[in-house]
């Protein structure tokens, strides 16, 4: 018998232990894999809870994920979740944990539904499928694993070939069809989703099974497309309860273009104003790149009346911002002191801590000595994409030439 809930229906004396995402949610990614989340998948620690080549069900009340509720539910942490999200809200960020744990409050009651070794009744509600690694652009943060368009800069990557292990999976889509009919929210990232078949197979599957209406979609997306193929993604939508985007850009013009190698400044800002009915907020990952950029792109955002949103890179994490001189963070810091004194008025009080937030990531560590690894790895890059660093970059000249 399956248990039902709505998430409208409020539980007042029921506080999340950990995390709910374990609860509500399966995530699958480019490899075939299954995480407890997407930020947790890079951790050399992180537990595989199953694969593509295993049934939905089998994934969801399998031994690792119900290990993963049994450890929450005892007050501790599952090793993938500290780095992942409780490390940097030690540091004063914010987290997936938490943002996930506002949003899905509503759903706490289903751990008090949990047997003793983790079984739950209840099917998720929740779905993050990656349908491969295909994707336009290279980004610096970024890699082949998540995008075909790095290959070439990859001699000794392993294949040729996008990666997907979902889109003509027949054991997915058969186990599918126990699952959909309790999904609420359908998350797709990348590679770039607008351009891979997987993604548009699920919305045609949950529009031709009559899911559609009751469930939101939310995307990350690069925004360089509105229609790919026979696909028009505005006239999908219209079957979808809301659709929200969470287009990523790390940086305004010049310096968001060579961070994202592929991006189009006009172009995505061309999109940004078409989509913008669906536009949740613009995704900005806090790195070494963006630091200095991120007041003007704060500023278009707010001219264009877009909302925004800044998590800390900490992948590769030499290209994070606490690997930049204690120097070097003082002049950021004051940077920053002078753009929000000049518009604060601008910002509402949640997007002020935001930005206080990273600020205070980027100050809580000390890891300088990972400056030679950025430098020599933005150099290949330079070199490879006839670039420069310092062009792009002046203030960052005096460390990055002497270090």
């Amino acid at each position: 018998m399956e248990v039902s809930l709505q998430q409208d229906e409020q539980y007042p004396n029921n506080k999340i232990k950990g995390c709910i995402l374990p609860w509500i949610h399966l995530f699958g990614e480019i490899s075939g894999d299954f995480k407890v989340c997407c930020f947790a998948e890079g951790e050399p620690a992180a537990s595989i809870l199953g694969t593509y080549k295993q049934p939905l069900e089998e994934i969801w009340n399998g031994e690792p994920l119900r290990n993963i509720r049994t450890s929450f539910l005892k007050g501790e942490i599952p090793k993938e979740c500290y780095t992942a999200c409780y490390s940097k809200e030690v540091l004063g960020d914010t987290s997936s944990r938490i943002s996930k744990n506002q949003y899905y409050r509503n759903w706490a009651k289903l751990q008090n539904l949990t047997t003793s070794d983790g079984y739950l009744q209840t099917k998720p509600i929740f779905l993050d499928i990656r349908f491969g690694n295909l994707c336009n652009f290279r980004c610096r943060m970024c890699g082949p694993d998540a995008s075909t368009s790095w290959y070439k800069e990859s001699p000794n990557w392993h294949t040729n070939k996008a990666i997907d292990k979902f889109t003509d999976n027949v054991i997915f889509w058969d186990s599918l069809d126990d699952f959909a009919p309790f999904l609420l929210d359908v998350y797709f990232a990348g590679g770039e989703p607008f351009i891979q078949d997987g993604h548009y197979k699920l919305l045609n599957y949950l529009i031709d099974n009559n899911y559609a209406n009751k469930i939101t979609l939310s995307y990350n997306s690069n925004l360089s497309y509105h229609k790919y193929k026979k696909h028009d993604l505005e006239e999908l939508w219209s079957n979808f309860k809301k659709v929200k985007l969470w287009p990523s850009c790390e940086g305004f013009g010049k310096k968001g273009e060579y961070s994202r190698k592929g991006l189009q400044w006009d172009v995505f800002e061309n999109n940004a104003i078409r989509f913008h009915k669906y536009i949740e907020t613009i995704s900005i990952v806090f790195s070494i790149w963006s630091v200095t950029n991120l007041p003007e792109f704060i500023l278009w955002c707010k001219k264009h009346n877009l909302k925004f949103y800044i998590t800390t890179l900490i992948r590769p994490d030499h290209s994070s911002v606490t690997c930049l001189p204690t120097d070097t963070k003082r002049k950021i810091n004051d940077m920053y002191k002078s753009f929000l004194q000049q518009y604060k008025d601008l910002l509402e009080s949640h997007e002020l801590d935001n930005i206080l937030q990273v600020l205070s990531f980027m100050n809580g560590k000390d890891d300088s000595y990972l400056l030679p690894d950025f430098i020599d790895f933005n150099n290949q890059l330079d070199k490879s994409r006839n670039e420069n660093f310092i062009d792009t970059f002046p203030e960052f000249a005096s460390w990055y030439i002497n270090t």
